[in-house]
């Protein structure tokens, strides 16, 4: 089932309200709609809570759950409270967490603009990431890339 992906029109949104459409073997929580980017290319899933009747379930990550990419589940902390499908909620980001990683994102695309080799892979982290480049020849000058990208 596909669900509504709300970061991928609003990468700034904070919350929203959302429903319960499935619960899936390993725990997760799918809802009809969200707001959590999952663990992709990689890049972390967001972490943050769903509220449900003034109670709060920590979520861990948020995970593809299909190679399509169409279904999002939201990993609870382990000994969360549970919920039923049909449960309405509330999805809260962790916000400051999200803006880090979008702010880490947005310099390894620079880098990758300044550099020209090709991408082999990389990882986006809160405080730190990387990209890993084909590089056929040592000798870059770690300055001129810094001048490049700012």
């Amino acid at each position: 089932m596909a669900i509504e992906c709300i970061f991928r029109d609003d990468s700034y949104l904070k919350d929203c309200e959302a429903r319960v459409v499935a619960l899936t073997d390993q725990g997760g929580i799918v809802l009809d709609r969200t707001i959590f980017y999952a663990t992709s290319g990689g890049q972390p899933g967001d972490t943050g809570a769903l509220t449900a009747g003034g109670v709060r379930i920590p979520i861990e990550t948020a995970v593809y759950t299909d190679a399509a990419k169409t279904e999002i589940a939201h990993v609870p902390v382990v000994g969360s409270p549970s919920l039923n499908v049909g449960d309405k909620v509330t999805a809260n980001i962790d916000w400051d967490r999200r803006y880090a990683r979008m702010r880490m994102h947005t310099a390894l695309h620079l880098l990758s603009a300044a550099l020209p080799y090709a991408v082999t892979g990389g990882s986006v982290g809160d405080s730190e990431s990387r990209l890993d480049f084909d590089i056929p020849e040592a000798g870059l000058d770690k300055d001129a890339i810094t001048a490049k990208v700012w």
